[in-house]
Formats: structure tokens, C-alpha cells, sequence
């Protein structure tokens, strides 16, 4: 039985190769703290969308998809 440990960052990694990005180039997007923590394991960006209590290790916090905007991104990341 293989167990894989959480969260697991290979799905970022697996997604940034198919498209032949580095993960430091890519932003990775999650409802859940764990999957901020793979995201950030990656080396991607991690962009949270809720709670920034509960996803307090994301590079930014959206109240919700509606803020998720490239002008939002590119306001609050510069």
C-alpha cells in the first residue's frame, strides 16, 4: 500500500512541466491551507481565496473568486 504524504506539492510540479514553466513563474491557487502549503512547496506563488486567518502562508488573500482578477493580481502583488 503506498501512502503519499500531504499535501503534496506534485501536482504543481506536474502542471508548471506541462506547460514547460518553472514553478517560480507559475501562481497556484487554493480554498485550502494545505493545498497553500504544496503550492508554496512547489515554488510556486500561492494565491488563497477565503480566510486569511486560515491561509495565513499564502503570498495573497482574495475574499473570493470575484476579487481574482489579472488587475487584482498584478495591483496586490506589485
Amino acid at each position: 500500500m503506498f501512502i503519499q504524504e500531504r499535501p503534496n506539492p506534485e501536482i504543481y510540479l506536474k502542471a508548471s512541466a506541462s506547460i514547460g514553466s518553472a514553478p517560480a513563474d507559475c501562481i497556484g491557487i487554493s480554498y485550502a491551507a494545505s493545498g497553500i502549503e504544496a503550492i508554496n512547496a512547489a515554488g510556486a506563488l500561492s494565491v488563497g481565496i477565503g480566510d486569511r486567518r486560515i491561509l495565513k502562508e499564502a503570498a495573497l488573500v482574495v475574499p473570493s473568486t470575484r476579487e481574482l482578477t489579472l488587475a487584482n493580481l498584478r495591483a496586490q502583488l506589485s
